[in-house]
């Protein structure tokens, strides 16, 4: 793991909580939470670049966090994070080719 800030840190154990635990709970009802992780990892400075793979790091903090010797049904855990280091990659490509115009991400990405 690499030394970052306290913003990352809390965000990337939230992220990892949540899929240490995505199996036993409602994963769709956390997508939002996820979503935002993400954009906080994004606001508070974490890049591929600078931190290395999201997907690595969360999994290393899963299997930190896990109290057997192996992670319990492991491919779909890295399946799920895969997934979401695949948006986070998203993400950060759309910061990177948009100027900060004042346009939220959500109003980019057509939320509202």
């Amino acid at each position: 793991m690499h030394e970052t800030n306290p913003e990352i840190e809390a965000s990337l154990d939230a992220l990892a909580e949540i899929f240490q635990n995505a199996l036993t709970s409602d994963v769709v009802a956390q997508l939002d939470r996820v979503q935002g992780l993400l954009q906080s990892l994004l606001m508070s400075g974490y890049t591929r670049s600078k931190y290395g793979s999201l997907e690595v790091e969360l999994m290393t903090r899963i299997e930190d966090r896990c109290e057997q010797p192996t992670v319990p049904r492991r491919s779909e855990i890295s399946s799920l994070v895969s997934k979401v280091a695949s948006r986070f990659a998203d993400l950060e490509r759309l910061q990177s080719e948009m100027p900060n115009d004042g346009v939220s991400e959500n109003a980019r990405l057509g939320r509202t």
